[in-house]
């Protein structure tokens, strides 16, 4: 059974988003029924040509009357985030967004954090906006390896020494730790030293790609501070961490 139009009160609250993406404002303004859910957007902008500012007019128009129907609101949030196309880039003005990839997108990451609770899309999490949060640290895996090396021993006539050899095993903190080898092991063979080098498995980058292309990046690490903030400026990449670029000037 289709379900009729819900509509707004003539007297609504809601609330007006501005902000800057990719150099150009953006004013996000939404209506909201009594019970505090949204029933419709109006999307508007400054220094952009009439035809493109009606077509977003006219977006908008279509969304609420989507949403006065009764489309849920994580629809058009699956539909319209990560579309990409200008304008686009760097977010500011907003709390929670850093960079969009158009301005859907960054319509559509707003509404999902005001309304879905969706701190998913957001650059940055919740409890890192509160006044007395602290910093979680680099979480990441330590490439680490150890080597064990064993001191040096005389042979004289194929056999060790009597002098029991020692092996040192080191790691990068410098701290090193002797244990003692019985002289006659591996006297039969006449080993000389001994040596082993353990290389534990890296981290995958899998899941730090995935995160970062979920916020907006484009999910390579950048070359100087190896963090996976780079994002398309014109040809080539920018880290907007340290500012290093990727073939650019």
């Amino acid at each position: 059974e289709r379900r009729a139009r819900e509509r707004l009160p003539h007297r609504r609250k809601g609330y007006t988003q501005k902000a800057m993406v990719g150099g150009h404002k953006v004013y996000l303004r939404t209506g909201e029924y009594e019970n505090g859910e949204i029933g419709e957007i109006f999307i508007d902008m400054h220094k952009e040509g009439a035809a493109f500012r009606s077509l977003m007019n006219n977006f908008a128009i279509a969304i609420s009357i989507g949403l006065q129907y009764g489309v849920p609101l994580d629809e058009y949030v699956d539909a319209f985030t990560f579309t990409r196309f200008e304008p686009s880039g760097i977010v500011s003005g907003n709390d929670s967004i850093r960079i969009a990839t158009s301005i859907l997108d960054y319509v559509f990451r707003e509404l999902a954090i005001s309304y879905l609770d969706r701190t998913d899309l957001a650059h940055i999490e919740e409890e890192d906006l509160l006044p007395d949060s602290v910093g979680k640290g680099d979480t990441r895996k330590k490439d680490s390896q150890r080597y064990i090396t064993s001191s040096e021993a005389s042979v004289n006539g194929g056999a060790i020494n009597e002098n029991a050899s020692a092996v040192a095993a080191q790691d990068h903190s410098g701290n090193e730790t002797t244990m003692a080898l019985p002289a006659s092991a591996g006297a039969a063979q006449g080993a000389v030293s001994v040596g082993f080098k353990f290389t534990p498995e890296t981290e995958p980058q899998t899941a730090r790609i995935r995160e970062a292309r979920i916020k907006g990046y484009e999910g390579d690490s950048c070359g100087e501070c190896g963090n996976f903030t780079l994002v398309r400026n014109g040809t080539c990449l920018k880290c907007i961490t340290c500012g290093a670029t990727s073939g650019c000037s």
